[in-house]
């Protein structure tokens, strides 16, 4: 008890801030910190100033030398003689049990009496007041005869008086300085949450930009290449046209030469009378005028750095009044000037404006396309988007390929969900709180266990984006089940479908807010939100990467819509119904690299192929093929169709030559 009892009041009030060793001839500074004398001495000689001043190692105040050198810095002799009662105390090991707290024992070590440096055999009972200092009996009689001298006990009780009074109120601009650290403390935590809230809404601001900037590009190159699509076309036309002619009249000149030539007296005889007539007409034949082709060209548009300041936002700091700096008691001059450098600048508030997701002001900056035509089948904005040359569908389209996605422990199943890469495929059960993935050739490898999921995208990085209707939210997995990451959370209700761009954005369609919801695949971060007004039950969503058009199944208006790029309506197909350009509760799409739009006519048993612009092609597969319930789809690395069916097979279509 007595050597933890003398191990803590070491620690506590023994101890060197400098050497953190016990105290070796304690002296105490002008700001009352307490050094050992060769450690200060140490310290001052590294630190002292051209006017003999040095900052105390604690508080930083300016400590003025004295005149006869370090040597006359006070002694600490209550340091001192409560180390030299320690030693006494652990030799004798009589220290009493009740003092056993650092507290008591300092209490004790208080009403300590202590000698006479000159007269050790003499306790210092008497007070000089006029050379302020504490005595003995013998020193009045030696060296203060004649002085004011008062009992030490009397001026002790005055002092501690004086002090606690002087204690309270410091106390009070301590606590004040306390809280205001505090404060500051927490607004460090607040301005690094607020800083990097804003240059994440800068780097997303720049991101849409950067997004709408490509968009607005590939429109401008796609409007190119549909006009030299036409103009191709129209010269192509005009060709055809002339060889036609051209072909008539050499083919009646070859046989009329080769009659005159070689002809017999009876071969004249028959052919000159027609020939000769269809010589005269064919003579008269005018050369056709061919359209004058379209005039096409580019305007660069003009930017300027103000318009893209306007677009990219702006910071604003809003100032507030300084720290008011409140306290009677002075601040010391040596910490003073630091405290004004880091309380005088004002607090700021800083926020950032961005744009709407649209600004007009790009198309003015990128420039546009100017097709002239001159002639009346060529009027201005009337081309198509073009696309790759498509290729030729396959009379009937055979199921290369079919396995089954029920597991032996699945009970029931129902499949919503399909998304491949280059080497699984993942099928969505949302029967069974399961996310399954198997290889190409149907073997199955692992699943991911989710509350209701309903479908699946994969990224090119590998990751999976699982809708989940249960959380109301997006996860993210690994190809190993090792969840990644949530967004959407508190964003999302009633979600199903999902999809990827080349933009690494998310696009998810929510049920019940009839909306498309578009993040930011990395950080979660929503992008976008697009109203559906005209959609009753969006439920499957892709993107058309020839022509970056946003296709959505509706369930309930049984139709799909296509959006342009910009999210602008731009046609429908479908109505309910069973014949053909009708559609009975539509489930996942699907588009090829030839921008082909496929369909999961989920309630009629069929697959409808669409081309680009939304005209119907034909039926990939139909229920006399042994179609059932299709209800998701993907395009494989082999340029196949795959078709998960809502009882688990899942089939591949080779639908092009």
């Amino acid at each position: 008890m007595a050597e933890a009892l003398a191990a803590d009041i070491k620690k506590d009030i023994l101890t060197c801030s400098i050497c953190l060793g016990e105290y070796e001839d304690p002296r105490v500074l002008s700001c009352y910190h307490t050094f050992c004398y060769g450690c200060i001495s140490d310290h001052a000689e590294r630190k002292v100033t051209s006017n003999r001043k040095f900052p105390c190692p604690l508080c930083r105040q300016e400590i003025q030398i004295p005149d006869g050198g370090l040597t006359q810095l006070m002694k600490n002799f209550l340091v001192g003689k409560t180390k030299d009662i320690i030693t006494q105390q652990q030799a004798r090991q009589t220290l009493k049990e009740e003092q056993a707290n650092v507290a008591a024992a300092t209490q004790a070590i208080a009403q300590l009496t202590l000698s006479c440096e000159k007269h050790p055999k003499n306790e210092l009972q008497f007070y000089c007041e006029e050379d302020d200092t504490a005595i003995c009996g013998e020193c009045i009689a030696t060296e203060h005869s004649g002085h004011r001298i008062s009992s030490v006990d009397k001026i002790i009780k005055m002092n501690r008086e004086n002090i606690q009074t002087g204690l309270a109120k410091t106390m009070k601009t301590t606590n004040m300085f306390k809280d205001a650290v505090a404060k500051e403390t927490a607004g460090v935590t607040d301005d690094l949450l607020s800083q990097t809230k804003i240059i994440t809404e800068i780097e997303s601001q720049a991101e849409q930009l950067v997004k709408r900037i490509n968009c607005r590009k590939e429109r401008l190159i796609s409007e190119v290449n549909s006009a030299y699509d036409v103009r191709k076309k129209k010269k192509e036309a005009n060709n055809d046209i002339l060889e036609f002619h051209h072909t008539s009249l050499q083919s009646a000149c070859d046989f009329a030469q080769q009659l005159v030539t070689n002809g017999t007296v009876p071969d004249i005889m028959v052919h000159a009378k027609p020939l000769i007539k269809r010589l005269a007409e064919m003579e008269k034949t005018p050369l056709p005028t061919p359209d004058t082709p379209a005039q096409i060209s580019y305007t660069p548009g003009k930017s300027s750095t103000t318009q893209l300041e306007d677009m990219l936002g702006q910071v604003n700091v809003r100032s507030q009044s300084p720290l008011d700096v409140r306290g009677r008691n002075p601040i010391p001059v040596a910490y003073s000037s630091r405290l004004k450098e880091h309380l005088e600048p004002e607090p700021m508030q800083r926020t950032y404006h961005i744009l709407p997701h649209y600004s007009p002001g790009l198309e003015v900056m990128l420039g546009k396309v100017k097709v002239q035509s001159q002639s009346l089948l060529a009027k201005r904005g009337a081309y198509p988007r073009s696309a790759p040359h498509s290729p030729v569908f396959v009379d009937n389209a055979n199921c290369v390929h079919f396995f089954n996605a029920t597991l032996k422990s699945d009970r029931k199943i129902n499949i919503s969900g399909l998304a491949i890469d280059k080497e699984l495929v993942f099928v969505v059960d949302n029967k069974n709180n399961s996310t399954k993935m198997f290889t190409h050739a149907g073997e199955f490898r692992t699943d991911i266990k989710l509350d209701n999921p309903r479908d699946v995208a994969v990224s090119q990085t590998g990751q999976l984006y699982i809708t989940s209707k249960e959380s109301q939210c997006v996860e993210i997995y690994s190809t190993r089940g090792q969840k990644v990451m949530t967004i959407g959370h508190r964003q999302l209700s009633c979600i199903w479908g999902i999809t990827m761009d080349k933009m690494c954005n998310v696009m998810v369609c929510d049920s019940m807010k009839k909306s498309i919801l578009e993040f930011h695949a990395d950080s979660g971060q929503l992008q976008n939100t697009v109203r559906l007004k005209e959609f009753k039950r969006p439920r499957y969503i892709t993107v058309n990467s020839v022509n970056k058009n946003i296709v959505i199944s509706d369930l309930d208006r049984h139709c799909v819509h296509v959006l342009s790029p910009f999210c602008t309506l731009l046609y429908q197909y479908g109505t309910h119904g069973s014949g053909r350009g009708e559609l009975s509760s539509p489930g996942g799409v699907c588009t090829d690299s030839y921008g082909h739009i496929f369909i999961a006519d989920t309630g009629n048993h069929r697959i409808v192929a669409l081309s680009p612009q939304g005209e119907f092609i034909r039926y990939i597969a139909t229920e006399d093929d042994g179609l059932e319930c299709p209800t998701a789809l993907a395009i494989n690395p082999a340029g196949q169709l795959v078709v998960a069916e809502r009882q688990g097979k899942v089939k591949t279509f080779q639908y092009l030559r």
